[in-house]
């Protein structure tokens, strides 16, 4: 998945030269009325604008949340949506208890549906969204996360499903 991303942006890195680099050699064509004030600084408009999206791209790089998605061996969680529950279970465990998982380990969730599109998210303790994915019959997704503290985390449906919806939660500890 990094990868992919990591071409992406690549390939977007290219595209934007390559556009910089059509303004550039067009803004030193000769051009009909070539004294008029906008036709001498449109030069100097198109790098500042190429200057600008390189500087937002390298800026904006660092703070995407891909080392979540970082390599490495994972827990998985089995999580099956039906109405108007969540199951999880994690791989190898089957224990009735509440479910706990281990702190700053990255945490697979496979999350899919036995009837019809859910939307799997998790929330700290403070109410705050950490993840979401769709949970589709017929259709595994797979939510990476690592939890760096320890505490009780909420999980959610974010579509909605039906009459009861609103009561279709439950939780798991991390220590």
């Amino acid at each position: 998945m990094i990868q992919v991303v990591g071409y992406l942006a690549l390939g977007a890195a290219i595209a934007i030269a390559a556009i910089a680099a059509f303004v550039w050699a067009r803004a030193r064509q000769a051009v009909p009325d070539g004294n008029a004030p906008v036709y001498r600084v449109r030069k100097y408009y198109a790098a500042a604008l190429v200057v600008a999206m390189v500087g937002a791209f390298a800026w904006s790089l660092p703070l995407t949340p891909y080392d979540a998605l970082a390599s490495g061996p994972a827990v998985r969680v089995d999580v099956v949506g039906t109405m108007w529950s969540w199951k999880l279970k994690k791989d190898g465990d089957d224990s009735a208890g509440p479910l706990v998982l281990p702190v700053g380990t990255p945490i697979d969730f496979d999350v899919t549906s036995t009837d019809v599109t859910h939307a799997f998210g998790v929330y700290d303790e403070d109410g705050q969204l950490l993840g979401q994915t769709q949970a589709m019959p017929g259709y595994t997704n797979r939510l990476r996360l690592v939890f760096d503290e320890p505490g009780r985390f909420h999980v959610l449906c974010l579509e909605f499903c039906g009459v009861v919806h609103h009561l279709m939660l439950t939780e798991f500890t991390v220590r």
